[in-house]
């Protein structure tokens, strides 16, 4: 009986010793088994999604795609990602996607670039230092945002022709409005940018920092169809963008809006824009002047009325002036009652 003693402690002293090794190796492999679960099920929707989406008429290719990641993330990364949809095509070279086991619905997306985007005879490329996107997917909250360094866009169309909008920073925030579902708010800011036409309009040569707020009601995700059929669909169903906040620095120059757009009957902008500015005086007159002398007395007395009437203390505060409201009404741009000479405004398709 004595000699079971030194045994029996002997034993447990071994579990002891070698319990928790046992332990952190069963560990491992349960981990090691649940990351590749894991693993599966990502590939596995991913597929999914890319079937969906082929059926709503956009078609996603991920080239020389892999999954990875281990152990405590998951990687999809594609050497080249392309969309095509009925008249889009989109090609985005050295993406990768990372989520973190624990928590799959925060999603961190790095792209090296470049952008091309084609639809029909316009072409947008783009290109940059640094590019990052975060996306989070879970039931209580929807977002994602984007940032670009470093990045310039390259435009060009039958119209406008070639024409590019270099910036040292972009920044892109999406979310769905907590009170509509089918309403979307966005906030786009941009830094050191230099934006064509934004000399002529507000003066000045420096690059311009803006900042814009908006909500864009009447967004549904809706099979892909062409761009035209698109826009008619948003304005039937009564579309439109509500801007909440347009601030655009240059230099001393400032100029802060807000108001209401959407489309109308003959496919062109409608709608009413109340700005204020501070050191532009006289920039709206080269617009009008052309109007002849009594057009020109007349925007002098509007523009002064303007000037004159005292502005509110949130204005004050800032060294703005209120403007006359600008309108966009049947292809016109109006500076209060008088139209901007020159100026139609197309139809958007």
């Amino acid at each position: 009986m004595t000699a079971a003693a030194p045994s029996s402690r002997r034993r447990r002293g071994r579990l002891g010793l070698y319990g928790p090794f046992a332990a952190l190796l069963l560990l491992a492999i349960l981990w090691s088994a649940g990351w590749f679960y894991i693993r599966g099920q990502v590939a596995s929707g991913l597929d999914e999604w890319i079937g969906a989406e082929a059926a709503a008429g956009r078609r996603w290719t991920c080239l020389d795609r892999r999954v990875g990641g281990y152990p405590f993330r998951i990687e999809i990364g594609c050497a080249t990602l392309t969309m095509e949809r009925p008249d889009v095509a989109a090609t985005l070279g050295g993406l990768l996607v990372v989520a973190q086991v624990y928590n799959p619905a925060h999603i961190i997306a790095e792209a090296s670039g470049p952008l091309a985007v084609r639809a029909g005879p316009t072409a947008v490329d783009a290109a940059w230092t640094g590019l990052q996107a975060s996306i989070v997917t879970t039931a209580r909250a929807r977002r994602a945002a984007l940032v670009a360094d470093g990045a310039t866009v390259r435009v060009s169309t039958p119209d406008l022709g070639t024409f590019a909008v270099p910036g040292r920073r972009f920044e892109l925030h999406v979310r769905p409005d907590p009170a509509d579902a089918a309403s979307v708010d966005v906030a786009l800011g941009a830094v050191g940018t230099a934006v064509p036409g934004l000399d002529a309009l507000i003066g000045g040569t420096e690059p311009a920092d803006l900042d814009l707020v908006a909500r864009v009601s009447r967004i549904y995700d809706l099979p892909a169809r062409p761009l035209a059929a698109e826009l008619e669909r948003w304005r039937i169903a009564g579309g439109d963008v509500q801007v909440s906040r347009l601030a655009v620095t240059k230099g001393a120059r400032r100029l802060e809006a807000k108001g209401r757009a959407g489309i109308d009957e003959s496919h062109r902008p409608v709608g009413q824009v109340d700005a204020s500015a501070a050191g532009i005086e006289g920039v709206l007159g080269r617009f009008i002047g052309d109007q002849g002398m009594l057009g020109t007395r007349l925007l002098g007395a509007l523009l002064g009325a303007a000037s004159a009437s005292p502005p509110s203390g949130d204005l004050a505060a800032k060294g703005l002036r209120p403007l006359p409201p600008i309108r966009f009404d049947g292809g016109r741009v109006l500076v209060g009652p008088l139209a901007v000479p020159g100026v139609r405004i197309p139809a958007l398709y």
